[in-house]
């Protein structure tokens, strides 16, 4: 994932980053995970300042749709100014069936993104206009259609989302750094409406990552607990609202991505390699099974079925499968909470940079149980 400094937008890493690059923006001493390549690369604390709303707002369209073909699969890249569809599977590794954003109307600086049961897609993004940062949620139809309704997002740099009713329902927005400040927040954002005021927890002293939201409306953030993006904690909101209180009983030693399985269980994505998936975490969590991924796993969500795990690696595979970073496809058993690799793709995701493709994510998405 990426932040900026306001006053030079300097790209700043979480995460690990390949060593062996040279488009890296910044670095660290501190270990790689076991099994995994690169450092983690620490976060100063640097924030986004967003502006007052409406001042400017793209107008996206397609730059591109291949006839007869469908988008199931979807995926982002931080440092280029467009977002692709795929077809599902996609084991050939083929090119993509269509596209979000161009470069002449950019979609830029995408961390995460969501899907929702019908196929729409949530991206949270971030523009530089004179030297000034303005955040945004868009909502786009199936098959890199749209935007059909757009939010600007003054609460600060807006970096996952969720929601199971991307038209007109409510969707959840992680903020990555909330304006002024170095932690992170949750935020409802809806067609007609717009963005609210952001809410968080004392115990999110780093900055946001991952949310989701469950079919009774209650929700989780998962954060880093220091500013350099280290530790982890699971932030449990009843009803989705409040302060909040702090899940027990996680494994976890980095945040990343979550989703819910078609039992209603929580997986969290641990950019250490692993996935954890808990049951309850309301506040107390019982682990259900981990699993050993593949590379470095950020962002990620099921398929329609719920049978498949889509996960954005700008590692792509690690030592396995050692390529440049795009998107990992894993088998998932949602009685036994375990996932197994599958394959791996990544053509047309690394234009900008090898190592900013964090969110990988099928479309349709699993239905709320």
């Amino acid at each position: 994932m990426r932040f900026f400094t306001p006053a030079v937008f300097a790209i700043i890493a979480i995460g690990f980053l390949a060593s062996c690059s040279g488009s890296n923006p910044a670095s660290s001493s501190l270990p790689a995970a076991d099994g995994a390549e690169g450092q983690m690369a620490p976060l100063s604390a640097a924030v986004p300042m967003m502006p007052q709303a409406g001042i400017r707002r793209l107008q996206l369209t397609t730059r591109f749709v291949r006839p007869g073909t469908t988008a199931g699969i979807y995926a982002s890249n931080f440092y280029a100014s467009e977002m692709w569809g795929y077809s599902n599977p996609n084991v050939r590794d083929d090119p993509p069936v269509c596209t979000l954003g161009s470069a002449s109307k950019p979609l830029t600086y995408v961390n995460g993104f969501g899907t929702d049961p019908k196929g729409y897609v949530i991206v949270p993004w971030l523009e530089t206009y004179s030297g000034e940062l303005f955040g945004y949620v868009y909502a786009f139809k199936p098959n890199c259609v749209g935007p059909v309704w757009q939010a600007a997002d003054n609460n600060g740099q807006p970096g996952d989302a969720y929601s199971s009713n991307a038209a007109t329902g409510k969707v959840l927005v992680a903020e990555l750094a909330l304006k002024g400040k170095s932690t992170g927040a949750i935020a409802i954002c809806q067609y007609k409406v717009g963005c609210a005021k952001a809410f968080s927890n004392k115990a999110v002293t780093g900055h946001g990552s991952g949310v989701a939201m469950a079919t009774n409306g209650d929700c989780w953030l998962s954060a880093f607990t220091h500013v350099n993006n280290t530790g982890f904690v699971l932030i449990y909101f009843k009803g989705c609202t409040g302060s909040g209180q702090v899940a027990t009983g996680t494994s976890n030693r980095s945040a990343g991505g979550l989703f819910i399985d078609t039992k209603g269980q929580l997986g969290t994505i641990d950019q250490y390699a692993e996935l954890y998936v808990y049951k309850g975490c309301n506040p107390a969590c019982t682990l259900v099974s981990s699993s050993t991924l593949e590379g470095q796993p950020i962002f990620g969500g099921l398929n329609a079925q719920g049978t498949q795990l889509a996960v954005g690696d700008p590692l792509i595979g690690g030592t396995s499968h050692n390529h440049d970073g795009g998107v990992d496809i894993y088998n998932y058993n949602a009685t036994t909470g375990a996932a197994t690799y599958s394959y791996s793709f990544n053509t047309d995701l690394n234009t900008g940079s090898k190592d900013g493709v964090y969110a990988g994510l099928f479309a349709p998405r699993n239905s709320k149980v």
